[in-house]
């Protein structure tokens, strides 16, 4: 009999709650036999488990393995406790992601999200700052690129079961909360990095020529955030909760929502504000979020630009969604974008050799700079 009620109340929880992270906290005390509410993160998320996204973390094509410190994985003196995961049989060169958790966190809060993303054939790297609790934004980015000089070092390491496997020219970076900011921070400091994806990010900058001084117990504090500390060129998508202020009042205007705000138009981004959601958001993979961070990888590290569309469409679960990317197809040699390649773009290429000045569209042979052999380039095209 008791097996039978077990089994009934099974399946009526299925039938009306699809997933534990879909309950709020009454709706999540309500269930102690499969669910359990997480204070840190503000979701409600499986017994045991800490998906919080209630699906299957490797929901992807591709099996995986890890490589830890204990196998031979350098040890980088600007983070702890790395962990690289890497897919069985997918494609190399294998395109890689960073994380990094929020404040108190290790690396293994983030192993959801390196499950998720090596399942779809990436390597994903999760990390844990040196000191969980002091350890500032500075020294978290810090460490994001240290651990991305350890996965090129594992690039040229024999005994690596990924050696001469990876893309040493492609990295991202991710995190949540503290390490989403620190991404932010990560961005400033490397030009270079793909694709940048801040989990419910909160940054703390404190420069006093730029941020207006408020006196703590006799101290001078000046933390602000103003563009100059968000300009950047790498692609951000950026997840924030609806009331997430209402849970960090101390973090009011260095949110998710203001770094997106506060960040050049020149760089391409998206904001994902979750309809009543809090600080826990974008904690784990789940539903929308997942697959808009997945597509977000796709489109600026794989290039793959039929998912370009998918980014431009509103999400359900979005109280609020913000985007500068734009899907229209650029052709080749179109300097002044109006879709054909002419004498006008010829003379707009000259001008930019005669001032010194640079145009991604002018230089048709990428080697950075505008020079005659573009030009030539540009009138092979017009004559074909």
């Amino acid at each position: 009999m008791k097996n039978i009620i077990f089994i009934l109340t099974l399946i009526l929880f299925n039938i009306i709650y699809a997933e534990c992270y879909e309950l709020n906290q009454e709706e999540c005390l309500y269930w102690p036999d499969f669910c359990e509410w997480n204070d840190e993160t503000g979701v409600c998320q499986d017994i045991g488990g800490g998906d919080g996204g209630g699906n299957d973390n490797a929901d992807g094509p591709y099996q995986y393995s890890t490589i830890t410190e204990s196998q031979g994985l350098r040890n980088g003196p600007d983070y702890s406790d790395g962990v690289v995961y890497y897919p069985i049989a997918a494609i190399p060169p294998y395109k890689s992601i960073v994380f990094t958790p929020g404040w108190g966190g290790n690396g293994s809060s983030m192993s959801s999200w390196a499950e998720f993303f090596v399942s779809h054939g990436f390597i994903a790297m999760t990390i844990g700052p040196n000191d969980e609790i002091n350890d500032d934004h500075n020294l978290r980015a810090e460490g994001l690129l240290d651990a991305i000089e350890t996965i090129v070092q594992e690039n040229s390491r024999s005994n690596s079961p990924i050696f001469n496997m990876i893309d040493i020219n492609s990295f991202s970076v991710g995190g949540y909360s503290m390490g989403g900011g620190a991404c932010q921070n990560a961005a400033m400091m490397d030009s270079s990095l793909k694709a940048v994806i801040s989990l419910n990010p909160t940054v703390v900058f404190e420069d006093c020529d730029l941020c207006p001084g408020e006196d703590f117990d006799g101290v001078t504090y000046c933390i602000c955030l103003v563009p100059e500390f968000v300009n950047h060129t790498v692609p951000s998508l950026i997840f924030a909760g609806e009331i997430e202020v209402n849970e960090l009042p101390d973090y009011d205007g260095m949110l998710g929502q203001d770094i997106y705000a506060n960040m050049p138009e020149t760089t391409d981004k998206i904001m994902f504000e979750g309809a009543g959601g809090g600080h826990g958001f974008a904690a784990y993979p789940y539903g929308e979020i997942q697959e808009y961070a997945l597509n977000w990888l796709k489109y600026n590290v794989l290039d793959d630009d039929s998912v370009c569309e998918a980014l431009l469409e509103y999400p359900s679960a979005a109280s609020q969604y913000l985007t500068n990317i734009d899907c229209t197809d650029s052709v080749v040699g179109d300097i002044n974008e109006d879709s054909t390649v002419n004498v006008q773009d010829v003379i707009l290429a000259v001008n930019l050799i005669l001032s010194s000045g640079y145009n991604e569209s002018a230089d048709l042979n990428s080697d950075s700079t505008i020079d005659v052999l573009d030009i030539v380039q540009l009138v092979n095209i017009i004559l074909n």
